[in-house]
């Protein structure tokens, strides 16, 4: 590949440097692998809560205090993965970040105490956030490569790999193992996944800023706190609070208002969830069929019309379809933002940029997923649990009037608003 290729402002490569397409499906095998073992991971430590809980005697509160330390450590060094990754490469962050994230994780079962857990719990966030970026990152570097989405089947391994983590979770359980043994069988086993992985990345040149930038040296516009990335960083937020309150209050809802036992209430988050891999898998076609912005402006009436089924309408089946397909329209609408985010900044900026405008974005979103349980909980306190979760119905009408602002997300697409022009032209 030429420096030319490689420039700020270039874009993808020109067809006569592109990558090779062999050495692009080694980078998309391994950054999927990369997205698997990430998923991988985060479930198989959420299985574990209620042992740790209870082996530690652990208060909710104190509970919920370790809880928001990985948060806080991911959040740090979101804002550092960005520069990092513009510096380095996104491909040396992930393959640094990856191993750490592996081997930190045992430090989880080996805590005797709750400020062990709490720092333990600290430190895996550090890794999480310097991975969560620099992998996205890498991702649109591969998509744009690549010439064709392929994000949402990289969000799908991260699904499918939550789905085999609690599995493994739940089997560990059921076989007596200890939180220690299950998280350090799982570490080994990410380590060398996640080593073999990132050795197919592409190299770190594919994104990273030329040396031969200096002060003053006619250096392009670097990407700030644009209205393009405040908005696409607020409907990823909405989305992963969409997500979120699914994720955490379907069972809930199922339980105390649909009256289904505690096993069937189970099902309409396993609905949701074996959805949203199935949609994710569908993802890439549709996006190149329909184009990113008809995709999230279908996808959000999809998911909408899933969600009030499933809150309003009576009947169990109902409820536990509708969430199914709720989560098969939420499915795809990160992914599409993420691909607007990367593309759009690489199209103004070069690809240099896309790492620190994911930074932005992702400290944005982030909120979402952070806000939404207690967000919706609150909520319920005082409007009840139904119309708690279908203020995620308002976070879907404004998906859907803001879709415009996604139209990048197709590799090789034009950046947002030029200068000058007014700040709707991204619409």
């Amino acid at each position: 590949m030429t420096g030319d290729a490689l420039a700020p402002g270039a874009g993808p490569p020109a067809s006569g440097d592109a990558v090779a397409p062999a050495a692009v499906r080694r980078a998309r095998q391994g950054i999927t692998v990369v997205f698997f073992v990430v998923g991988l991971q985060i479930s198989a430590w959420f299985t574990q809560i209620p042992q740790i809980k209870s082996g530690l005697r652990l208060s909710d509160g104190a509970l919920g205090l370790a809880l928001l330390c990985p948060a806080a450590g991911a959040l740090l060094t979101m804002q550092v993965s960005g520069r990092l990754a513009r510096r380095r490469g996104s491909a040396p962050v992930v393959r640094l970040s990856g191993a750490v994230m592996a081997a930190t994780l045992p430090l989880i079962g080996l805590a005797r105490s709750p400020g062990a857990l709490a720092a333990a719990l600290f430190i895996v966030g550090l890794a999480d956030g310097l991975l969560d970026v620099s992998m996205n990152a890498h991702a649109i570097a591969v998509e744009s490569a690549a010439g064709r989405p392929i994000l949402q089947s990289m969000h799908a391994s991260f699904s499918l790999g939550t789905i085999l983590g609690a599995a493994a979770g739940w089997a560990a359980i059921a076989a007596g193992a200890s939180p220690l043994t299950f998280l350090s069988i799982v570490a080994v086993a990410s380590l060398a996944s996640s080593l073999t992985g990132t050795a197919r990345l592409l190299p770190a040149r594919a994104d990273q800023a030329p040396a031969a930038e200096s002060p003053g040296g006619g250096q392009r516009a670097k990407p700030g706190w644009s209205l393009f990335v405040v908005v696409l960083g607020l409907l990823g937020a909405g989305c992963l609070f969409a997500g979120g309150a699914a994720e955490n209050w379907t069972a809930v809802f199922l339980r105390s208002l649909r009256h289904l036992t505690p096993a069937t209430a189970t099902a309409g988050y396993l609905g949701f969830t074996v959805a949203t891999l199935a949609g994710r898998l569908a993802g890439d076609r549709l996006h190149r069929r329909l184009g990113p912005v008809t995709l999230v402006r279908a996808a959000s009436v999809v998911a909408g019309l899933g969600l009030a089924a499933a809150l309003f309408l009576p009947g169990e089946a109902v409820a536990i379809s509708g969430f199914a397909v709720y989560g098969l329209g939420l499915s795809v609408l990160v992914p599409v933002i993420y691909g607007a985010v990367g593309h759009g900044s690489a199209g103004q900026f070069g690809a240099a940029e896309v790492a620190v405008s994911v930074t932005r974005f992702t400290t944005i979103s982030y909120t979402g997923f952070l806000a939404g349980p207690a967000v919706i909980g609150w909520l319920a306190q005082s409007l009840g649990l139904a119309l708690a979760l279908g203020s995620a119905l308002l976070v879907l009408v404004a998906t859907f009037a803001l879709a415009g602002f996604t139209r990048t997300a197709l590799p090789g697409g034009s950046g947002p608003a030029r200068e000058g022009e007014p700040a709707h032209a991204a619409l």
